[in-house]
């Protein structure tokens, strides 16, 4: 067979070898042919034969070569040396590293509808979770708006807005908090001058949280944001009655509370996002002073408080001082219970 049949042609990376072809040759001696010309080792070079891997090293052309005596046999070989292996590994985890993560390929046409595909996603997941949270036992149990005021609509869209909130809602949940409603408190008195002036009240720790959503003048609604201050500050009643160091360190987990676990980012839901964030009125910023008593006649509890409210914003502040909480709940102009009064669950 040997001398009839004399060549054996190896392609190889584009290449062609050609060897003498001695049939009493195994295949490792051809891999050892391959490597005088190249800088491999033969255990690095895999040698292919109609499409089928020579795996045997011992195995005798003359095996492998049977059927019909050719002058020509051609076999096709792979290898890759070890220090190249190294090369290639590290040049793809360099471009996995540096590869962009957003494709930059699309037309504007195709980027938009991406993203309107990205938003639905975020849509639906968010109302499948907005849905779990309302069906929560923990909550407001009804909203309260009081009668014979100009937009009272509004009123109870506001006040529903905040009780629908999904970062009060998982804050409530997470805290097992069921208030039994949220209502509208009567705006007696101006923010920032008058001796009385009410912004919030939670009664008997849950039962009922009141909030003064409108502007002094009876003509607009204050803004919601501040409307969400005084929230956090009354759910924090909830645990805490005297506005202490304890009182304030839980306010302030509240609102961290309530801004971290709504997923909508502020946005609300979509059926009260018609809400405008303010509309008249007079709000000034501001609040009663305070007593110039000496430290020495503090006890050490009411030094902590002092110490904590020191801290607070001016906002906040204007919240504690203005908390009905301390006061007679008699004096306080409060919703009353009447046909017209509205009434819906959460």
């Amino acid at each position: 067979m040997a001398s009839e049949t004399n060549n054996l042609i190896v392609s190889f990376r584009g290449k062609k070898i050609t060897l003498d072809l001695d049939t009493d040759k195994t295949v490792f001696d051809i891999k050892g042919a391959i490597c005088e010309k190249d800088s491999l080792q033969p255990t690095e070079i895999k040698l292919l034969w109609k499409g089928q891997l020579l795996s045997d090293d011992k195995q005798m052309l003359h095996d492998v070569f049977v059927g019909p005596k050719r002058k020509t046999y051609r076999l096709m070989a792979l290898g890759t040396s070890s220090s190249e292996s190294s090369v290639m590994e590290k040049e793809l985890k360099d471009g996995m590293r540096k590869a962009k993560l957003i494709r930059d390929d699309l037309t504007s046409a195709g980027r938009q509808q991406l993203e309107q595909q990205r938003r639905h996603g975020r849509m639906m997941m968010n109302k499948s979770r907005h849905n779990k949270l309302l069906s929560s036992p923990y909550g407001f149990g009804k909203i309260e708006t009081l009668p014979n005021l100009p937009n009272r609509d509004m009123a109870k869209k506001i006040l529903s807005r905040l009780a629908k909130d999904p970062g009060v809602l998982a804050c409530m949940a997470k805290h097992k908090w069921n208030v039994g409603s949220l209502a509208e408190l009567y705006p007696e008195g101006k923010v920032g001058e008058s001796e009385v002036c009410v912004m919030g009240l939670n009664k008997n720790k849950g039962q009922q949280i009141l909030l003064r959503i409108r502007t002094d003048d009876l003509r607009g609604f204050r803004k919601i944001l501040n409307i969400k201050k005084v929230l956090y500050h009354e759910l924090a009643h909830n645990v805490h009655s005297e506005h202490d160091i304890h009182f304030f360190q839980l306010m302030r987990q509240i609102e961290r509370e309530c801004t971290e676990m709504d997923w909508t980012d502020g946005n609300g839901i979509s059926e009260v996002e018609d809400i405008p964030l303010y509309k008249g009125g007079i709000y000034t910023l501001g609040g009663k002073q305070h007593s110039t008593l000496s430290d020495q006649s503090l006890s050490p509890r009411e030094l902590a408080a002092r110490a904590a409210e020191m801290r607070l914003t001016a906002e906040e502040l204007e919240i504690q001082q203005n908390c009905g909480c301390e006061l007679d709940h008699q004096n306080l102009f409060l919703p009353k219970k009447s046909s017209d009064q509205h009434g819906e669950g959460k």
